[in-house]
């Protein structure tokens, strides 16, 4: 996957994610992005033939646009092999997307966990459900500090 790839997959991401975080939310979510990196959520510390950054362990880190995600997840020509995306705070003129990212960074599309669903690493998530939460309500989401 090359990095235009990879942007264009994960801008694609962040409006259907938007679009399905709608259904569940009380507020009208904007279609411009920012993101909250949970970085290797998957607590790999060893690897075979992928790249692993031991270092990014527990990190967590702000992003205010795609250019900046791009920069954070596509590392020598790999990405994490799955990044778990979904609506998770509001802010003023912008939605605060989540996304939770693999450890492990691979360059072989079949190793993406979503690739047969035509995202390559992201996967659609809901927002956190409030507990109780009942299926077809709407429930309203954090207001972003940034």
């Amino acid at each position: 996957m090359t990095e235009a790839e990879f942007r264009v997959l994960l801008i694609a991401a962040s409006f259907i994610t938007v679009r399905f975080g709608q259904n569940y939310v009380t507020q009208s979510l904007p279609f411009e992005f920012q993101y909250h990196v949970n970085l290797n959520e998957s607590f790999d510390t060893e690897t075979d033939d992928d790249y692993l950054r031991p270092d990014d362990l527990g990190r967590t880190v702000d992003a205010a646009s795609e250019s900046d995600v791009v920069a954070l997840l596509y590392r020598d020509g790999r990405c994490p092999d799955w990044i778990d995306v979904s609506v998770y705070r509001i802010g003023v003129g912008f939605t605060e997307l989540r996304l939770i990212c693999s450890g492990r960074f691979t360059n072989d599309r079949t190793k993406m966990c979503y690739h047969s669903r035509g995202l390559g690493p992201f996967g659609i998530k809901s927002p956190d459900l409030p507990p109780g939460f009942v299926e077809g309500t709407t429930f309203a989401i954090p207001q972003s500090s940034a």
